[in-house]
């Protein structure tokens, strides 16, 4: 099942959300090298389109493009990244308990 909110991962509900970003950022740099490749390109393809829209428009019509551009981001990335990180979250959440 496709995971979009850190909430919805079972492992992580008894944590706050600033708990669920650092066990997930943990998560995501233990990633393989190709993993990590493989996230970025599915992100560039993903924003490419946005950016593409940022070059038609010139001057001050910019400006709510650039805004709608900056809320859809975190949006659009956020999701795949939690993906990612479930194949190395069990082994992250022990490594963040032990630190913590």
């Amino acid at each position: 099942m496709f995971t979009f909110f850190s909430s919805q991962i079972d492992e992580l509900k008894q944590l706050k959300i600033r708990q669920r970003q650092q066990v997930i950022a943990l998560s995501l740099s233990m990633l393989s090298p190709t993993d990590r490749v493989l996230l970025r390109i599915i992100k560039l393809v993903l924003l490419s389109p946005l950016f593409l829209i940022f070059t038609v428009f010139k001057g001050w019509i910019l400006i709510p493009f650039l805004i709608i551009g900056g809320l859809c981001y975190p949006l659009l990335t956020t999701p795949i990244e939690i993906n990612f990180a479930k194949k190395h979250l069990a082994e992250a959440l022990k490594q963040y308990n032990q630190s913590s």
